[in-house]
C-alpha cells in the first residue's frame, strides 16, 4: 500500500485531530500526521524495535529519530489513535441494524493479544481491545504489561437498562 491509498482511507480532518490530541505539538523529525502515522504503523506491523522504526524513519525520508524519541510520539499518540479508530468507518455493508431489544445496550466483543517488542530485551505487552459489534468500530483499547491477565476488568463497562415500554 502506498501512501496515497493509505491517505483516501483516513477520516476527514486527521490531520486537524492530530494537533488538537497533541500526537505532535512541535514539528521536529516528524512533521505532520501522515509520517506520524506511517511510522506508528510501521512498528505495530509486526514484530518491530524502536531502533527498526528509527531506521525506517531515516531510510524512508522522514528523518533522524532516535528510539526512545519515537516511543515518547508514539504515547503522545494514544488520544490521536483513539480518534482515528473511531473515525474510520467499516464499509458500510459491514453494518448491521441492531436487533430492537438491544437498542439500550452496547454489545462488545473482547479479547487481549500479545505483543512482543523486538530487541535485545525482549519485553511482553498484552493488548486488550472492544469492538463494538453493530458498528464495528473500536471502543476501547488498552496496552498493559505481561502481568495484567485478560479479563474485563481492563475494560470499562456501565450497566445499561433495557427501555420498557
Amino acid at each position: 500500500m502506498n501512501t496515497n491509498d493509505l491517505v483516501k482511507l483516513l477520516p476527514t480532518g486527521y490531520e486537524d485531530a492530530c494537533y488538537e490530541k497533541k500526537a505532535i505539538t512541535r514539528k521536529r523529525t516528524i512533521t505532520n500526521p501522515l509520517d506520524l502515522l506511517r511510522l506508528i504503523l510501521f512498528y505495530l506491523s509486526g514484530n518491530k524495535s524502536l531502533i527498526d522504526v528509527s531506521q525506517f524513519a531515516l531510510m524512508s525520508g522522514i528523518g533522524k529519530i532516535s528510539d526512545v524519541g519515537f516511543m515518547k510520539r508514539f504515547l503522545k499518540s494514544k488520544e490521536w489513535i483513539i480518534w482515528l479508530s473511531q473515525h474510520i468507518l467499516p464499509n458500510p455493508v459491514l453494518h448491521y441494524k441492531k436487533p430492537r431489544w438491544l437498542e439500550s445496550y452496547q454489545v462488545l466483543a473482547v479479547d487481549a493479544s500479545d505483543i512482543v517488542e523486538k530487541g535485545a530485551v525482549k519485553k511482553l505487552w498484552h493488548l486488550h481491545y472492544a469492538l463494538d459489534l453493530f458498528t464495528l468500530t473500536c471502543s476501547q483499547f488498552k496496552i498493559t504489561e505481561q502481568s495484567t491477565g485478560e479479563s474485563l476488568k481492563n475494560f470499562t463497562l456501565t450497566k445499561r437498562m433495557p427501555c420498557h415500554s
